[in-house]
């Protein structure tokens, strides 16, 4: 028999129990604290950036709306961002001659991780709420509906792209992808995640001759 709700919440200091909830109200309190000291003694960073953010109608967000915000942001990032290295380097292991092309030219790595995001990108779905009678593709959708997309189909998908289960570095447009969503949706962290893929990568060249 399951245990309540309660006892689920306490597993989080269990071996192996962790519960991502127990986890992120944790995270929740050390980011209160942080949002709170940023609107008392704004920095030049991102949290200040959060912290002291308004509204359309200049007024201030509560402190608990902003906290949710970064602790999904600290959350999503580090988990994305930690997935697009993995399987980056996993890509490299696996392709002896990419690799030594790489280490050669380090200009080809932002290239190369637009092409892993296409090919084994960090999110594989994500989840829309439909809010009117509509249609995607051949499919009719209606208001109350959950709609998944499988953002990890879309760069396989032979319609848009040639020979989607090889893996190419320099194909054509290939920032269209949707390893980072599309449009209002787009991932807030995107710029920074290919950035920090990109210094760890040559980080990681730089301390090895091998992988």
């Amino acid at each position: 028999e399951a245990p309540p709700p309660a006892d689920i919440n306490k597993a989080g200091d269990e071996p192996g129990g962790a519960n991502l909830n127990y986890q992120l109200e944790r995270m929740g309190g050390f980011f209160a604290e942080y949002m709170m000291a940023r609107r008392a003694n704004p920095q030049d960073d991102v949290l200040t950036e959060l912290a002291t953010a308004t509204y359309t109608d200049g007024t201030t967000p509560d402190i608990t709306e902003v906290v949710t915000l970064a602790v999904f942001l600290f959350a999503a990032g580090g988990d994305t961002s930690a997935k697009l290295l993995t399987n980056g380097t996993r890509i490299l292991c696996e392709n002896p001659e990419l690799q030594r092309q790489l280490r050669a030219d380090y200009s080809l790595i932002p290239g190369f991780l637009e092409e892993v995001l296409r090919f084994e990108g960090s999110t594989k779905c994500t989840f829309r709420l439909v809010k009117r009678k509509s249609k995607v593709g051949d499919v009719e959708v209606f208001p109350g509906e959950r709609i998944v997309v499988l953002l990890g189909a879309t760069g396989h998908d032979s319609r848009r792209w040639e020979d989607p289960k090889a893996f190419r570095i320099g194909r054509p447009k290939i920032r269209e992808h949707l390893a980072f969503g599309r449009g209002k949706h787009t991932c807030v962290g995107a710029p920074l995640a290919r950035a920090e893929a990109a210094v760890m990568l040559e980080t990681l060249f730089d301390r090895t001759s091998n992988i």
